[in-house]
């Protein structure tokens, strides 16, 4: 596709700035949506963090995402939900979304994918899941918490949100300072989500409303954070979920 023919994108500042070279170029997002790559970018966890998403997901289930996503993640989801299940993925960039229907649109029944603003979307429509997968890791502090807060709203009674993303590895893990140097020079609002965990950028009466879960891999460098919203908001956590003082459970996987 001849990138000068593309429709005029309007990116946040942040996302032009950083990522623009990526995002307002549909071939290099084609180019880039490659199996291989994104597990070449993760060390070899993309699978294990794709299906990893997909585990907290039943059959025929409503299911939100919040962004589009390079290699095979999006089809691991859309396998979990099913053929009667409703999958509804958004973008804040046009391109994507364009590249994304007209990549899914014939293969997955009860796949929609919309222009729209994960920071403030706004539905009277609830779903049972709302995933970000690799999304809070591109997107400034102050984004982060408007995302984190609109996903949580975003969910039924009993319903979760799912986070994966990078996480703060093991202090001896051998590629712990590779890692950090290479994201302050090309992805600088990764290492936020080393200083603070996801959990964090809820606000007070959000985060009382759902349990936590905190699952780690590959050393701690990555993370799937599950919030699971109450049935009763009134009901206290359970003892044996906090952790560190807060509502969190953790394990390396």
């Amino acid at each position: 596709m001849n990138s000068d023919k593309s429709p005029k994108v309007v990116l946040p500042p942040y996302l032009n700035f950083i990522y623009g070279h990526i995002y307002r170029r549909p071939e290099k997002c084609v180019s880039l949506d490659n199996n291989f790559l994104c597990n070449l970018k993760t060390f070899f966890q993309y699978k294990k963090l794709a299906t990893a998403a997909a585990k907290e997901i039943r059959r025929s289930q409503a299911v939100l995402q919040m962004g589009v996503t390079f290699g095979n993640q999006i089809d691991e989801t859309a396998m979990a939900i099913g053929s009667y299940g409703q999958y509804d993925i958004i973008d804040i960039n046009q391109n994507e979304v364009a590249r994304a229907i007209e990549k899914y649109w014939q293969v997955y029944k009860g796949l929609k994918i919309f222009k729209q603003d994960a920071r403030t979307m706004k539905t009277t429509a609830s779903y049972d899941v709302v995933i970000c997968f690799m999304l809070l890791s591109q997107v400034p502090s102050a984004s982060k918490y408007q995302i984190v807060n609109n996903a949580l709203k975003m969910v039924k009674p009993g319903g979760k949100v799912v986070f994966v993303d990078w996480h703060n590895p093991l202090y001896w893990h051998p590629l712990r300072y590779l890692v950090r140097m290479y994201n302050r020079l090309y992805h600088p609002f990764v290492e936020r989500l080393w200083d603070r965990d996801i959990e964090t950028y809820a606000t007070n009466e959000m985060r009382g409303q759902f349990s936590w879960l905190k699952s780690t891999y590959f050393g701690r460098m990555f993370q799937k954070t599950v919030a699971i919203r109450k049935e009763d908001p009134n009901k206290p956590q359970e003892e044996e979920n906090f952790f560190n003082g807060s509502a969190f459970g953790s394990v390396d996987a």
